[in-house]
């Protein structure tokens, strides 16, 4: 397994680079997925995460995370789940608002974009929606548990 972690700013991943991969171990492992995969995470700021959401999706603003998954059909010794894009300013802004630490936001961002990697779709229907959402609370529920 390879995860890819990067950061425009060191001090803003809310934890350990070994934490954090080990979250995303846990979290790919609750989905079923325990070896042979690829993904990358990147921390940015907003100026760039509208330059990505414009350039790859045409959309002309900052969002809290983005989710790029590689087409299975890509043929790799294993599998290239693709790559999760959070902003550092959204991150701190919705975990102020939220009334929760950035940690807790960072991990919220993590499991929402690891769902979008992996087919989770809230935005198709209301059962997707509340399937998704079941799903990141069972993942956050146990990585709060690897976080204290």
């Amino acid at each position: 397994m390879d995860i890819y972690l990067d950061c425009v700013e060191e001090s803003a991943f809310p934890f350990s680079e070994e934490i954090v991969k080990n979250m995303i171990q846990t979290a790919l492992s609750h989905l079923g997925i325990h070896k042979n995969y690829e993904i990358s995470v990147l921390l940015v700021r907003d100026e760039e995460m509208q330059m990505i959401n414009r350039e790859r999706r045409g959309m002309d603003r900052t969002t809290d995370v983005l989710s790029f998954p590689v087409a299975e059909t890509i043929p790799h010794p294993y599998r290239v789940l693709g790559e999760v894009v959070i902003s550092i300013d959204k991150m701190e802004v919705q975990a102020e608002e939220i009334g929760h630490s950035v940690r807790d936001e960072f991990l919220r961002l993590l499991v929402h974009g690891i769902l979008h990697l992996n087919g989770y779709d809230h935005e198709i229907g209301q059962k997707e929606e509340i399937l998704m959402q079941k799903m990141e609370d069972e993942i956050l529920e146990i990585l709060y548990k690897l976080a204290d």
